[in-house]
């Protein structure tokens, strides 16, 4: 945590983003709570953000808290990729004479705001796994300009980031975070661009108090998203389990498959293609998530690289943290939780970790 930090009030979250809006002529992109439905998109006043609003998450449970909400919003289904890596994209479109071109990603000069330390880490594991090599994130990753982001104080019963070094603070990759305490909010500056902003804002050094307050509140934010055995020793378990028919089978015996994991996991990028004609005898060719969950994923006109359901279990848990840092140097999963919170079943990825770790250990 940098030692220059500042203090102010919820007003100045507020003059942040006018700044980044209307002093810079940045469209500003981040949750928006609306109508109370969330969904990823630009804001447009600091109202439109889901700060006076709580989630509360457990296992396959999720609900949102208006009246007497202590305001410690977290995440919810929706994460980064649903704007930088969208659900359903156009790539090609064909013309009834049979031409050609290719779809384009334009969305202009971003500053994404309030979002999460974990989700802030998702868009490095997304970087080096697509960043110019995917033409379509390449863009929109490339519109991002300034990032604000707000550390988690408060982590939900789901959250794990601790264990895996992605929260519940940012440490990097970002221009400014704000951590909202009892009586006030603190910034810290994360770049030269960060520290202009605050200083724009007039926010005052904070103080030794606030300090010792934040301090003691991250401190405990990390001790109650510590939820794993340490990370070396896990993915040596992980890696002798490979093998283990019988020990996936025992540890994926609440899963059904849904893909519901996949979907919210900040970091799963399998697509597939999909060619659709219009009326007018064009056609577009689009790329949609699929999830290495589902039966289909494996599925090839030869037979099924992974019939057994165990084995895309597997498969889900072990490229999170055995083949992700082959690719890119980092662990695939951030800590966030979702996949706990939005399965139906409740499966638990850290009791899976758990279980596998003292099964082979």
């Amino acid at each position: 945590m940098m030692s220059m930090m500042y203090e102010g009030s919820i007003r100045d979250v507020g003059k942040l983003l006018s700044l980044l809006s209307s002093l810079l002529n940045l469209k500003v992109i981040g949750l928006r709570y609306v109508n109370k439905s969330l969904s990823y998109g630009e804001l447009n006043s600091i109202d439109e953000a889901p700060l006076n609003v709580e989630d509360v998450q457990a296992p396959s449970s999720y609900k949102l808290v208006e009246e007497g909400a202590s305001g410690r919003f977290r995440h919810s289904f929706p994460s980064l990729k649903y704007f930088l890596y969208p659900p359903v994209q156009d790539v090609l479109y064909i013309g009834r004479d049979f031409s050609s071109r290719e779809a384009k990603v334009d969305l202009g000069d971003v500053a994404l705001f309030g979002i999460k330390p974990c989700d802030l880490h998702s868009m490095k594991v997304f970087d080096g796994i697509l960043m110019n090599r995917d033409p379509y994130y390449t863009s929109a990753r490339s519109s991002i300009k300034i990032v604000v982001v707000e550390e988690c104080v408060k982590p939900s019963k789901v959250c794990f980031c601790g264990s895996l070094g992605t929260g519940p603070w940012a440490s990097d990759g970002f221009d400014v975070a704000f951590a909202r305490l009892s009586n006030s909010v603190v910034f810290k500056p994360g770049s030269s661009i960060g520290s202009d902003l605050l200083k724009r804002l007039n926010v005052k050094r904070a103080s030794d108090e606030t300090m010792y307050e934040y301090r003691e509140a991250m401190d405990n934010a990390l001790k109650s998203t510590k939820a794993l055995p340490e990370l070396t020793a896990l993915n040596n378990a992980l890696e002798k389990s490979m093998g283990s028919g019988e020990l996936w089978t025992k540890v994926s015996r609440k899963c059904v498959g849904c893909s519901n994991c996949n979907m919210v996991c900040p970091t799963c990028f399998c697509t597939e293609f999909f060619d659709e004609v219009e009326l007018d005898e064009s056609a577009v060719r689009l790329r949609k998530w699929h999830g290495c969950l589902s039966y289909s994923y494996g599925l090839v006109a030869g037979g099924h690289f992974r019939p057994k359901l165990y084995m895309r279990y597997r498969h889900f848990i072990l490229h999170k943290f055995l083949f992700y840092p082959n690719q890119v140097g980092l662990i695939g999963c951030v800590g966030c939780g979702r996949c706990i919170t939005w399965c139906p079943l409740g499966v638990d990825i850290r009791e899976t970790l758990w279980e596998v770790f003292k099964s082979v250990s």
